[in-house]
């Protein structure tokens, strides 16, 4: 999902989508196909030799995922258990920093689904920032961020997506968690799925950088690009 308050682009485009594929968040990473001599888009499969053109525009009916910062207190005592606000986590998607140094965390043990994280008597007091991404229920997904308007148009549907191109800066939740986004001269790319991380062999984004890196008040990434 992007902030479409913060979000801009000079230049928008209709495209098609490729056949047999499907366009499935706002703000996936696309790249180009081609079709019968047509150029058409799909998220990327953050492999080698795609060709990025995008991020997807369109507003789908409700969200499944989600991008949560939050700060804790290791407690004192045991079971030195970190009760997150957010329960279903999804695996891989669970990063933990050291406030004071900024370094790793890597927890005891985990439960995903409950959205506890379990540290020994060495993480005793310690104040920890824990980034990661959970499944929405769909009561939560209509609460933080509604519904689209009755008849909103299904870019899957009619095989064809809008497309923010040229200059612009895109604040989204849909970025790979498991990454260090303050890191200096960080270049964005594309994973599976046309999420954005670091690294792999999926496209680079061109001339992006990094503008916003998420926090507890603002899980939004913030990436400027010029196509």
């Amino acid at each position: 999902m992007i902030d479409i308050k913060r979000t801009f682009y000079t230049w928008s485009d209709t495209q098609p989508v490729a056949t047999g594929k499907t366009v499935s968040e706002e703000g996936q990473g696309l790249v180009a196909v081609m079709e019968g001599g047509v150029e058409k888009v799909m998220p990327s499969a953050g492999l080698a030799g795609e060709v990025f053109v995008g991020f997807a525009m369109f507003r789908q009916k409700t969200f499944s995922t989600a991008a949560v910062v939050e700060d804790h207190i290791v407690p004192t005592a045991v079971p030195y258990v970190v009760e997150l606000g957010k329960q279903n986590l999804i695996l891989g998607q669970v990063r933990v920093i050291n406030l004071a140094t900024g370094l790793p965390v890597v927890p005891a043990s985990s439960d995903l689904d409950k959205g506890t994280l379990t540290f020994t008597v060495a993480e005793s007091g310690l104040s920890i920032r824990v980034y990661y991404r959970y499944d929405l229920t769909v009561a939560e997904s209509i609460q933080q961020f509604y519904e689209a308007p009755i008849n909103h148009p299904d870019p899957n549907f009619f095989s064809q997506v809008g497309v923010g191109k040229g200059k612009g800066r895109v604040f989204t939740m849909y970025y790979d968690q498991a990454i260090d986004w303050s890191v200096a001269a960080i270049v964005p790319a594309l994973a599976n799925k046309g999420m954005i991380t670091v690294g792999g062999v999926g496209p680079e984004i061109p001339n992006a950088r990094v503008v916003q890196v998420p926090s507890p008040t603002d899980p939004y990434l913030g990436i400027e690009f010029l196509v």
